[in-house]
């Protein structure tokens, strides 16, 4: 089994027992022996971080968000996270509470840490540290017991400093009751929409116009930087083939992953909801409880539950009989969790409330939690494995060519007595997609890191070793007008396009605020309003408008003595003009409800908000250097 541990250190199970001893190490500095100052990503108060620092923290980053959300996590949904600015900034962040942790002379004691390390599972059996199994663990991970630990305090240091800010946080009941009607309450909207695609076709250019243009938005169509790279792939899906797992290998990360295949307890659910939104009033708060009520008695005469919620269900799931499926039992909180916690197979439960409205719940069947036999999940474990191992063979024969080609002069004398495909990129700039790999913005910050005929490190992206060297830079450019003649002139017409929509949303405007009535102007201009419907500020989008918080803002301002905003708003090339339909304050018997619970809430919030204005103050003061963007 130890042998497995070793074999397997990459696993998401030694991962999670060593996962602060990882974090300690990035941050401390082990790293490739070539790393100098011309390694660095940053520095922060003279201390250095590394690019081997920063990679190993960034694919840490990757790996986490890749287990939340699988598949679905694309190079686009990684840019839109900034996993890159992530890692470094943790970094950053880091560092700067260590310094200030000894600035204060915080210190662990031997008790917190002792008690830190017997909360750990992987340490215990059956419930109780093991030191036994403690020391065996760490040896095979060819650490020391002082080393762990000296690793855990490192950790346990910057959690004390961030408590120590975040325990001054109080909230008045005036706090709570300005926040909570911030977030509750809600307005309904009138729109006209003028969108810039319709004066497309009356937007003439001319040939003047688009010399004019390209004349004074030369910068914009500036051609960047672009690198062309050499680089050798070391990609462990190519080494699966070679994989051989054994049957023993199987069982002992069956044994020791347990609880990975543990299925919890799951009940199936049929569910009827009858609608509310955050501010109605209590008369229509009302009106959907009887309708409820009135639902459940039908249930309770023996009418078919199905065919109910077919027909009076608010819910999404109505259209197959308010059928949810299997849920975790342990995942339904709240009243409708502890509804179903009560319930027997084929119960059904008393009308209950939630912030979306009233529900009906049955329970149609339980199944009890249990653990998945191994020959249910022996396929499963072998395919973990098989990639685990194919990705330290990867990984360590990257590493190994990159020691035997470090005295190279270059890539390509290396290779070329050598049995090793070299590849290389055409010319890219950064964010382009590379010939070969892709879109990779790990591959490409690495490579334009570079000097010409400069050899990377090992870079590590998305379970590929790559090793790089850069063969040309070519310096950014203006491009002639020939170049560029048909997005000039694109550009030109999108833009006088947009000046005759806005100009025409805002005469609409100048005539409602001049008294003109608002069904007059949308009829003489043959136009269509329409209403967004209430929603709250918390709310991500404006319904059938989109994303604007200066949309959300202005609207929440306005009364009904002055129902219009005083200018038009532009939201994806199309102008809008609004007015106040109408707003729904807080109910204030659910705001007793529901105090407690969310003053819960507005206390971490603040927490979090002060403790990130104390740590970008410790930033504002500090001498940090970055100097490799992970945005650029």
């Amino acid at each position: 089994m130890l042998d497995l541990m070793r074999k397997h250190a990459r696993s998401w199970f030694i991962q999670a027992v060593l996962f602060m001893v990882i974090l300690v190490f990035v941050f401390w500095g082990v790293g490739s022996f070539k790393e100098g100052k011309t390694n660095r990503v940053a520095t922060v108060n003279d201390y250095p971080i590394t690019i081997s620092q920063y990679q190993s923290a960034y694919e840490n980053l990757v790996k986490r968000y890749r287990d939340i959300y699988k598949d679905r996590l694309t190079e686009e949904l990684m840019d839109m996270l900034n996993l890159k600015e992530m890692a470094l900034e943790g970094l950053i962040e880091r560092a700067l509470l260590l310094q200030e942790a000894e600035r204060l002379n915080l210190e662990i004691t031997e008790k917190e840490l002792r008690d830190s390390i017997k909360g750990f599972p992987a340490f215990q059996k059956e419930g109780v540290f093991n030191n036994t199994q403690y020391v065996r663990l760490l040896r095979r991970y060819r650490m020391t017991p002082s080393e762990f630990e000296a690793s855990q305090r490192v950790d346990l240091l910057v959690k004390k400093i961030e408590d120590m800010i975040k325990d001054n946080v109080k909230v008045s009941h005036r706090e709570i009751l300005d926040a909570y009607t911030m977030e509750r309450e809600s307005v309904n909207a009138e729109f006209i929409k003028v969108a810039t695609a319709s004066f497309f076709k009356k937007a003439s250019v001319s040939d003047e116009d688009v010399k004019s243009y390209f004349s004074n938005h030369k910068r914009d169509y500036e051609i960047p930087t672009k690198v062309k790279i050499r680089y050798l792939s070391f990609n462990g899906k190519d080494y699966e083939p070679e994989v051989k797992i054994t049957d023993e290998e199987i069982t002992d990360y069956y044994e020791l992953s347990i609880k990975r295949f543990t299925v919890p307890e799951t009940v199936r659910i049929r569910h009827i909801l009858i609608k509310t939104l955050p501010g109605d009033d209590p008369a229509s708060v009302k009106k959907a409880r009887e309708k409820a009520e009135g639902i459940l008695k039908k249930i309770r005469k023996g009418r078919d539950f199905a065919t109910l919620a077919r027909k009076y269900s608010d819910d999404p799931s109505a259209k197959k009989g308010g059928d949810l499926g299997y849920l975790d039992k342990a995942m339904l909180g709240g009243s409708i969790g502890e509804a179903v916690s009560s319930l027997d197979i084929g119960g059904v439960s008393s009308v209950i409330e939630s912030p979306y409205g009233f529900h009906v719940i049955k329970v149609e069947d339980i199944k009890k939690a249990r653990t998945k036999l191994l020959n249910e999940v022996k396929a499963e474990i072998t395919s973990t494995l098989t990639r685990e191992t194919a990705q330290e063979l990867a990984d360590e024969d990257a590493e190994n060519v990159y020691a035997r080609i470090f005295d190279e002069e270059n890539l390509e004398q290396f290779t070329s007595g050598a049995k090793i495909e070299l590849h290389e990129t055409d010319f890219f700039a950064r964010g382009e997609s590379i010939k070969g790999v892709g879109r990779d913005k790990v591959f490409s910050d690495a490579a334009f890191a570079l000097d010409e005929g400069e050899m990377s490190d090992v870079v590590r992206s998305s379970g590929v070793n790559y090793i790089q060297e850069l063969v040309k830079r070519q310096s950014p450019r203006i491009p002639e007008l020939r170049e560029v003649e048909k997005n000039v002139q694109r550009d030109v017409q999108r833009e006088k396009a947009k000046a005759m929509a806005k100009a025409k949303a805002e005469n609409l405007l100048e005539e409602l605020r001049a008294g003109e009535e608002w069904n007059r102007v949308v009829s003489k201009n043959t136009l269509t309003a329409q209403e967004t419907g209430f929603f709250t500020r918390a709310d991500n989008a404006i319904p059938k408008i989109g994303s604007s918080q200066e949309i959300k803002g202005e609207v929440f301002s306005l009364t009904p003595d002055t129902p219009y905003a005083d200018n038009v708003f532009e939201v994806n090339d199309t102008y809008f003009v609004i007015k106040l339909k109408g707003r729904r304050g807080i109910d204030k018997k659910k705001f007793e409800q529901e105090d407690d619970d969310f003053a819960k809430v507005l206390v971490e919030r603040k927490k979090q908000e002060l403790f990130n204005a104390w740590l970008n103050n410790l930033k504002a003061k500090a001498e940090i250097e970055r100097k490799l963007s992970p945005t650029r």
